[in-house]
């Protein structure tokens, strides 16, 4: 009997160990992660351009109209990345933007008017001191 209790308290702090190792070197992994992508201000910029990325991907494939080129729409995405990437986007009025179109257009195909109307909001998002000379 003491001698099985010997291997199961053997057992559990292996066990443990091996937890609290794995635990460990994912909290340090992720303090890696936060601080390469830019701390809490990162973060938001990083999932805004993830959230982009998702739109861009959706419009293309299954949403664009006929009347709205691919390369207008990659363009389009292209400036507003690029400005994120420059932190000159205003992230509110982005991430309202995209809610928007992944609300209403999720599973309805839009208009070339209103997938119009969602470029020039989109690109509405860059912030002014932001516009190429």
């Amino acid at each position: 009997m003491a001698s099985t209790n010997k291997k199961l308290s053997g057992c559990y702090r292996r066990v443990l160990t091996f937890v609290l190792a794995v635990v460990a070197v994912s909290i340090i992994a992720g303090g890696v992660i936060y601080h390469r992508v830019g701390g809490p201000e990162g973060a938001h910029y990083w999932m805004a351009e993830r959230a982009l990325n998702g739109v861009e991907k959706h419009l293309k494939s299954k949403n664009r109209p006929d009347g709205i080129s691919e390369d207008q729409v990659i363009a389009v995405f292209a400036n507003v990345r690029e400005a994120a990437k420059k932190r000159k986007v205003n992230l509110t009025s982005l991430y309202r933007v995209l809610k928007l179109y992944q609300t209403e257009f999720h599973t309805t195909k839009p208009s070339t008017p209103e997938t119009q109307a969602f470029l020039i909001e989109l690109e509405r998002t860059i912030l002014k001191d932001a516009v190429k000379e």
